[in-house]
């Protein structure tokens, strides 16, 4: 699917990725986006639609499984789950590390 600017502000501003700068008269204007991962910020058109929980793992689209990410996080984080799946790996690691220890003793 194919998201629209409209779609990314609607989900920057749901996700509070809004950026704000004061021009010399004290207007408010949005200065750019906030990436998620990096905190870097950028203008919308180099922010990409990403899904929290990857529609592979059973994610949806509704717009509290998505967030902004600059186009490099994007394509480093793939389909993978953040925080939650990395947790999972190092506690199977402990755990082996832990049978193996038992095991020599």
């Amino acid at each position: 699917m194919r998201y629209t600017d409209e779609d990314k502000k609607f989900i920057a501003h749901a996700r509070q990725q809004e950026v704000y700068g004061e021009d010399f008269l004290g207007n408010k204007y949005i200065k750019g986006y906030r990436c998620k991962k990096c905190r870097r910020v950028f203008p919308l058109d180099h922010m990409e639609v990403d899904h929290i929980r990857p529609k592979s793992r059973g994610g949806s689209s509704r717009p509290a499984n998505l967030q902004l990410l600059c186009v490099s996080c994007n394509r480093k984080k793939g389909s993978k789950l953040e925080g939650k799946a990395s947790k999972t790996s190092s506690t199977r690691k402990r755990v082996r590390r832990v049978k193996s220890a038992r095991k020599k003793a």
